[in-house]
């Protein structure tokens, strides 16, 4: 029977995790990826050399995940998500400047025909 608050514990704080794994809005995320299709979206990644970082928990529409691209000039990186339905992988390749001053805002959209768009706002 003590087992079953610890677990309780150990549920909330797993849950906690995956809740804030998209980060909160602060100076230092200058890069917004947000889900504007009614589809829910997963498994979001940001490639660039060097580095990669993934967000595996789902997106679900009007929902926002922020990264922390730093300060870079040219900066070429791949958007990439699975479309949680379908199963299948889409990205998008940009290159655009970070500074710690401005946003990067990136939306995955669907149109009625079921194409995926990952368009960059800015």
């Amino acid at each position: 029977m003590k087992r079953i608050p610890y677990i309780i514990l150990l549920g909330c704080i797993i849950t906690a995790i995956f809740i804030s794994a998209c980060g909160e809005k602060n100076i230092k995320n200058n890069l917004i990826i947000g889900n504007k299709s009614s589809e829910i979206i997963s498994n979001i990644a940001i490639q660039r050399v060097g580095k990669s970082e993934i967000i595996g928990n789902d997106l679900k529409q009007n929902q926002h995940c922020y990264f922390d691209m730093g300060v870079q000039k040219n900066c070429t990186y791949k958007v990439e998500f699975e479309d949680k339905n379908n199963k299948s992988t889409l990205s998008n390749e940009f290159t655009c400047d970070f500074n710690k001053d401005g946003l990067v805002n990136i939306n995955v959209l669907k149109d009625n025909n079921g194409k995926w768009e990952v368009v960059l706002l800015n």
